[in-house]
């Protein structure tokens, strides 16, 4: 059932000084107006774990937007559905998967709706600010979806071979494969209990396959690959966007670098960006390049990674991880100014 705004606002109002989500006895959670969402520009790890938090604990999973192509093959090989594209967040009571940041949070979903935040992610920058009590699970593990499989066989809930399936697709995607410096023996030791489930009996080949999924991006333009895997976050007071394209055809992207930093320029005006930055990541050769903006953008990677790159491309030897390499440094060159 969908409620009225104020019948919302007076349902939340009281949910909040009587009731808090329980993850540990999901029996006591009041889940008929509860949906789960994932951050903006929808990754593959938020995709299947709000499908997956459904099922764990009730309630209807959903996107704030379209998924991007490696999450429809990962749906399609699994024969799962689609969690809904939901445009209006203003009369639900959410749960939140994959990220705890104001900053990617969908802008129709009010802060004291939040009941619940399952996430893998660091609690920095601009995090979420309610007044009510929510039952939080953060653990810095390789996905999110590997707290939710965790949390499922502490809690003896079943998942079916085409959920199965899809959480074994978002802690590969996540860990890149387990190639990623984000990868936990936890991720390994869920995601051989996943393919069991799901009948998968070759984990690197399913994972090879989603890499080329996601790799191919010459259909689509270059705004379009800016924002497909990117965040916003808020660092040293400054707004900050970094984009993210993991390809095993890289040199596809780096001959397009005059197009992508066009498209850039014209995203961080017009969405009042201090800071963008925009990595190629090849997952074939380990290493990111590193596009950025203006001259301050630059001065940022220049103190972020020290070095002073020659080109308007800085390559990473090692680099593959936005949350533990990139973010981290940029945010640490702009907290020390």
């Amino acid at each position: 059932m969908k409620f009225t705004p104020v019948a919302a606002t007076l349902l939340m109002s009281i949910s909040s000084a009587s009731f808090a989500f329980d993850l540990q006895t999901p029996a006591n959670n009041d889940t008929e107006n509860l949906v789960w969402t994932g951050h903006l520009s929808p990754d593959t790890d938020t995709v299947m774990s709000a499908l997956l938090a459904a099922h764990i604990y009730g309630g209807t999973a959903t996107v704030p937007e379209q998924i991007n192509p490696e999450s429809e093959f990962v749906l399609n090989y699994c024969k799962a559905q689609s969690p809904r594209v939901e445009s209006d967040y203003s009369s639900y009571q959410v749960g939140l998967v994959d990220f705890n940041q104001t900053t990617q949070l969908a802008p129709t979903i009010n802060q004291r709706s939040i009941v619940a935040v399952i996430d893998h992610h660091a609690i920095g920058g601009s995090p979420i600010n309610t007044p009510q009590i929510v039952a939080m699970d953060i653990r810095g593990w390789g996905s999110a979806a590997t707290i939710l499989t965790d949390n499922a066989e502490k809690l003896n809930v079943t998942l079916p071979k085409h959920l199965a399936c899809a959480g074994l697709g978002a802690i590969l995607s996540d860990t890149v494969v387990f190639q990623s410096s984000t990868t936990t023996d936890y991720d390994k030791e869920y995601a051989e209990k996943l393919a069991k489930i799901a009948g998968i009996k070759d984990i690197q080949d399913f994972g090879q396959q989603m890499l080329v999924a996601k790799s191919d991006l010459s259909h689509l333009s270059s705004e379009t690959i800016l924002t497909m895997d990117y965040k916003n976050f808020e660092y040293g007071g400054k707004k900050v966007g970094i984009g993210v394209a993991e390809t095993l055809t890289a040199q596809q992207l780096i001959d397009r670098k005059d197009e992508l930093l066009v498209a850039m320029k014209s995203y961080k005006e017009a969405n009042g960006l201090d800071h963008l930055f925009f990595s190629i990541t090849d997952t074939k050769d380990k290493k990111a390049n590193l596009l950025w903006v203006d001259e301050g953008d630059y001065q940022i990677i220049k103190t972020a990674f020290n070095t002073e790159p020659a080109s308007d491309m800085l390559t990473l030897d090692g680099v593959t991880s936005r949350k533990r390499q990139i973010g981290p440094a940029i945010q640490n060159a702009l907290d020390s100014l």
